[in-house]
């Protein structure tokens, strides 16, 4: 006949302490195991129950090994592959899936249990639980993962990245260098990767984002995601060298109202504008000059005199209206192409330098209205980054949208814009510089309709030019930079 144990030697399984099942919560937005976990309980004779292994000292989880880095990707939607909640989310550290809590009955429990995958990480605090027994991991070893679900920085290594070029190597062998990190292309939104690829090469606003403590205090979700994905962008731990926008474009659609979305293809410079005027009014700016970082960085100012049309009947004087208009960004026009052209002129595309298109803020040229007011243009304020959309699209009368494909030429460094400035004593008492050298340079190819977009851009930390389009990343001469169907250019003064 079989002896039966004493009962003071039969030690609980985790799910039966303190309470039993009974306790254990059945919706997966909670975890019985949150709780910490009890000490050890006296038993009638007097003797302590034994220790669950992981509360001896010096125990290390056996399932680390099992952990399969190539599968692992945070940048889409922490959401449940399940219940498609996105709160109290795990990602499966051995395939990758993500699944709603680590309670008994969750869909993670659940997983543990069928699947024999036993490591899960919190996508919101970071922190590993082993299941089905919910204890906590605390190992050395998963800090490299860490870094890629919440990369970190300081100020000393953000004042380093333009002076120090840092090589990176993913976990699949590919090579990378943390900021020329290439967007994927999710569908059509290309748009998004050459604005977001542009603005990153912008000095005080990338370092801006790169510290969240510099906007822990703001709700808006947009700018928390676009500051995530800079912090991604920029960092050395990331397991290969692309990173997916999926996460801002979804906060994109939500604050735009559906206005830029997935699968549909927009104007870069219609986003960049709403994009520029979003975070400025989600990190709490107002309309006051420099009350926010993209304040600070884009905006200038000109000044707009508008001589009113003269009546026919009557022989008054010419009405002149002057006014101060902050700006983002300069919009300058192309010249058109020529409609007719003999056979030698066919494959000749035209040429224009960017200072002919300039003449617009010169102060002196008149820029007839459709009401028959003229208008003259002068820049009294210039900003340290300087932003200069080159017009190329337009509608006909028939709605199509058209492309002008007049080559632009422009210089790569010092564009001197004194002859389009008129500063004020004080701007010239601080010797404010109207030279400008580029950062990036945007280019769209093919059809107005159907055509993609990629973005030059220049790497500070070793002073070359790259071509970036979606997933890829390489070098360019700058000749051919100033030589390309420029669409929007980024300039920062010769002094930043």
């Amino acid at each position: 006949q079989r002896l039966l144990p004493r009962a003071d030697m039969v030690s609980k399984r985790p799910w039966t302490e303190n309470g039993g099942a009974a306790d254990a919560p059945e919706c997966g937005s909670c975890d019985a195991s949150e709780a910490a976990p009890a000490p050890s309980v006296p038993s009638s004779s007097g003797r302590s129950l034994r220790k669950r292994p992981w509360e001896e000292e010096g125990f290390r989880c056996p399932f680390l090994d099992t952990i399969n880095r190539t599968l692992l990707d945070f940048d889409f939607e922490k959401a449940c592959s399940i219940t498609g909640n996105n709160f109290n989310v795990y990602a499966c550290l051995v395939c990758g899936k993500y699944f709603q809590g680590r309670g008994t009955h969750t869909q993670a429990y659940t997983h543990a249990l069928q699947e024999g995958h036993h490591v899960f990480k919190n996508l919101h605090d970071g922190r590993v639980y082993c299941l089905p027994d919910g204890y906590e991991v605390v190992d050395q070893s998963l800090q490299d993962i860490q870094s890629l679900l919440f990369p970190t920085y300081d100020k000393e290594t953000v004042s380093t990245l333009d002076t120090k070029p840092v090589y990176s190597r993913g976990v699949d062998g590919s090579d990378y260098m943390p900021g020329l990190i290439g967007l994927n292309n999710i569908k059509d939104t290309d748009y998004v990767n050459v604005v977001v690829q542009s603005l990153s090469r912008v000095p005080p606003l990338r370092d801006f984002f790169l510290l969240p403590a510099n906007y822990a205090h703001v709700k808006s979700n947009l700018v928390k995601e676009f500051g995530a994905l800079l912090r991604k962008m920029w960092s050395p731990h990331n397991f290969k060298g692309q990173v997916s926008p999926h996460e801002l474009l979804q906060a994109v659609a939500h604050e735009s109202d559906n206005r830029y979305k997935i699968g549909t293809q927009t104007d870069p410079m219609d986003f960049l504008g709403w994009l520029l005027n979003a975070l400025h009014a989600g990190l709490g700016g107002t309309r006051k000059p420099g009350s926010s970082i993209i304040h600070k960085a884009f905006q200038g100012q000109v000044q707009i005199k508008t001589y009113k049309a003269a009546k026919a009947d009557t022989d008054a004087d010419i009405d002149v209206e002057t006014q101060m208009t902050p700006f983002l960004y300069l919009t300058v026009d192309v010249p058109p192409a020529p409609l007719f052209r003999d056979a030698l002129e066919r494959n000749i595309i035209p040429q224009v330098p960017l200072f002919a298109c300039l003449t617009k803020f010169d102060g002196t040229t008149f820029q007839e209205m459709m009401n028959g007011d003229r208008r003259q243009y002068v820049i009294t304020r210039l900003p340290q980054y300087l932003i200069i959309h080159i017009k190329r699209f337009s509608k006909n009368t028939q709605q199509y949208v058209e492309k002008n494909p007049t080559i632009v030429n422009f210089p790569v460094r010092n564009l001197d814009l004194a002859a389009y400035t008129e500063l004020s004593d004080t701007d010239k008492e601080k010797n404010v510089q109207t030279k400008f050298h580029l950062m990036s340079s945007t280019q769209h190819d093919g059809q107005p309709e159907s055509g993609t977009y990629r973005t030059y851009v220049h790497f500070k930390a070793n002073d070359q030019w790259y071509d970036i389009q979606d997933l890829h990343v390489n070098g360019v001469h700058p000749q051919l930079i100033s030589v390309s169907e420029s669409y929007i250019q980024f300039y920062d003064s010769s002094t930043s």
